[in-house]
C-alpha cells in the first residue's frame, strides 16, 4: 500500500470542485448565496459560515494481490455532510438532496477511474507511471439530526480501489539471502516450471 490516502482525498476534492456549479445550484434552491465547503479531515467545530460542509476522513486500508506483479489496496473514507437549516419543513429534503447529488458524482462511471493526483511510480521500463483509482463506490448512508432539527448530518463510507504495479526490477530470481540465524532476509522467487514436450 504505497498510495498516500491524502492524495486520494485531494483527487476527490478536485473532482467535487470541478462540479461545484451543479452542486451549488442545488444548495442555492434552499439557501440562496450558499455553497458547499469541502474539508479534508474531521473538524472539532465548524464555523457558522462553513455550512453546508462536507468532511472526508480516511478510515481503513486493506491490501490484496491483484496479479503476480501488482497489488490493489482498498482505502475507505468516512464522508460527513453537515447542514444547518432553520426551515423545518425542508430540513430532510435539503440534506437528502445534497447527498443525492454528491453520491451521484462520486459513483458516476466517468469519475470511477480518476488519476490520483501527486502519485506516480517509477518503472525502469516505462518511466513514471500514473496511479489510478480502479473502482470506487459509496456505501450505507446514515442520516441524523439533533433535537431541534436545525443541524442535520449524513454519514457514508466511500472506498477507492487503487492499482499499484511493481516494477520488474523488484523481482529477481535466486535463492534468497540468509542471515546468521539462518532466516531468509530476502524472499525466494522460484522460476516457473515449464515442461519441455
Amino acid at each position: 500500500m504505497y498510495t498516500n490516502p491524502h492524495n486520494i482525498i485531494f483527487t476527490l476534492i478536485r473532482m467535487l470542485e470541478s462540479n461545484a456549479d451543479s452542486i451549488n445550484r442545488v444548495i442555492q434552491v434552499y439557501e440562496p448565496g450558499k455553497g458547499l465547503t469541502v474539508l479534508e479531515g474531521m473538524r472539532r467545530t465548524l464555523p457558522v459560515d462553513a455550512f453546508p460542509c462536507f468532511e472526508i476522513e480516511p478510515t481503513t486500508g486493506a491490501n490484496e494481490w491483484a496479479v503476480t506483479r501488482a497489488q490493489r489496496p482498498r482505502y475507505s473514507f468516512q464522508c460527513t455532510l453537515t447542514v444547518r437549516n432553520d426551515n423545518e419543513s425542508f430540513g430532510v429534503e435539503y440534506i437528502t438532496t445534497i447527498v443525492s447529488i454528491l453520491t451521484e458524482l462520486m459513483t458516476d462511471p466517468q469519475n470511477l477511474q480518476m488519476r490520483v493526483l501527486n502519485e506516480s511510480k517509477w518503472d525502469p521500463n516505462s518511466g513514471l507511471v500514473a496511479t489510478y483509482i480502479m473502482d470506487s463506490f459509496v456505501e450505507s448512508v446514515t442520516y441524523n439530526a439533533n433535537k431541534e432539527g436545525t443541524v442535520r448530518t449524513a454519514e457514508f463510507d466511500w472506498f477507492a480501489l487503487i492499482h499499484e504495479p511493481f516494477p520488474d526490477s523488484k523481482f529477481a530470481y535466486g535463492g534468497g539471502e540468509v542471515d546468521i540465524s539462518g532466516s531468509l532476509t530476502q524472499p525466494v522467487i522460484v522460476r516457473p516450471f515449464v515442461p519441455i514436450p
